[in-house]
């Protein structure tokens, strides 16, 4: 009778242990209410549907979200200093080295299409561009220390770096190099932001491509929570809840963009051959919306 009551209490704390609520960390580097982030509703989403097989959760705000910066956030998730704490990051081989990456492209993988802020004198150079020896001739601003700029340099494209981020629209606009390209759905409202800067415009005839996945990434401890997101990720996405919130955030941007009518040229990206290719089946095709 005792081993009988015995295996039933464990059993049960096997069951409350199992669906145990699991208390997450979400913080960010951007600016704003976070709660309105594409990667706040996405990490949302990822968690409520392995609600029923993972349990029970609790999606905190980083209690200093507004003063992080993504230096800061890389320290703290190395030391772990919030309970499961998360956030988007460039995947890389450091990535992979150092974090518990969830090797699913958040944003689909549309950030790695790249379109440039320019001066109008660049702008008129650009429409110059019909092949990859061509565009290899442009000159590049890119942020002090940024992933895109290694990548570009090691490609052989001459990378003019700047500190601040408002200080790069003003490089662009006063044509200290040929162009400042971004994520293609970022062009819209950095443009919109920074168009108050005299001579400041955006190129419309090329778009430079690499891979650049963003992936959620946590303290290598934290293999439970990387692998929940993970498959509440690949079942949203299995659902079409993924499309459709990525639609309902990027669609209108992308479709500004204009890729379907931009020259292309795509190159690799050599700081990710540690990244299993697998994320590539969930990679959408902007030229095709």
């Amino acid at each position: 009778m005792n081993l009988r009551i015995s295996t039933l209490l464990l059993l049960c704390s096997v069951v409350v242990s199992t669906y145990a609520n699991t208390v997450v960390t979400f913080a960010t580097g951007v600016k704003g209410e976070p709660t309105d982030l594409y990667e706040y509703q996405l990490l949302k989403l990822a968690l409520e549907k392995t609600r029923n097989t993972h349990g029970n959760f609790t999606l905190n705000i980083h209690p200093n979200i507004a003063n992080l910066s993504y230096t800061r956030l890389k320290v703290e998730v190395e030391n772990n200093a919030y309970e499961n704490l998360i956030y988007k990051e460039s995947a890389s081989n450091e990535v992979i080295d150092n974090y518990a990456a969830v090797q699913f492209p958040v944003d689909l993988g549309a950030v790695g299409y790249r379109i440039g802020l320019a001066s109008e004198e660049s702008k008129q150079k650009l429409k110059n561009i019909n092949n990859k020896q061509d565009v290899m001739d442009v000159s590049i601003i890119q942020g002090r220390g940024w992933l895109d700029g290694e990548i570009l340099r090691n490609h052989g494209f001459k990378v003019h770096e700047g500190r601040s981020i408002e200080g790069l629209f003003y490089m662009a606009a006063n044509n200290r190099a040929d162009i400042f390209p971004i994520g293609s759905y970022e062009l819209k409202r950095e443009y919109d932001k920074y168009k108050y800067i005299e001579g400041l415009t955006y190129d419309e005839s090329i778009c430079i491509y690499y891979p650049l996945p963003k992936f959620y990434v946590t303290n290598k401890q934290n293999t439970k929570l990387a692998q929940r997101v993970l498959t509440g990720l690949q079942a949203a996405y299995a659902t079409g809840e993924v499309r459709a919130l990525w639609d309902q955030f990027f669609l209108e941007k992308i479709k500004f963009a204009n890729l379907g009518q931009r020259k292309i040229f795509k190159f690799d990206n050599p700081m990710i051959s540690k990244v299993s290719p697998d994320y590539e089946q969930y990679l959408l095709d902007p030229q095709a919306l």
